[in-house]
């Protein structure tokens, strides 16, 4: 080999590195993206899980108020 080929190999290893380089950063940069991702998701189930009890909890005491009213209403004659 001449040192023109010796050029371009060592010119191609180092254009190889930096990508390489480059996208283990973007990679990492992607896990922690991922991860916060994670996190919120976790933090919005949360979420829904609250309003799955609060709606469960509404919709029980409508409930109870209608048999009321309806209870009433029987023995008002209505």
């Amino acid at each position: 080999m001449d040192l023109q080929s010796f050029d371009q190999l060592e010119k191609r290893i180092e254009e190889l590195t930096e990508r390489f380089v480059a996208l283990r950063e973007e990679h990492q940069r992607t896990l922690q993206e991922l991860s916060l991702k994670e996190k919120q998701i976790e933090e919005l189930n949360g979420k829904i899980s609250e309003f799955d009890r609060t709606k469960a909890q509404v919709h029980s005491r409508i409930e109870s108020i209608l048999k009321r009213l309806e209870l009433l209403q029987s023995q008002s004659g209505l």
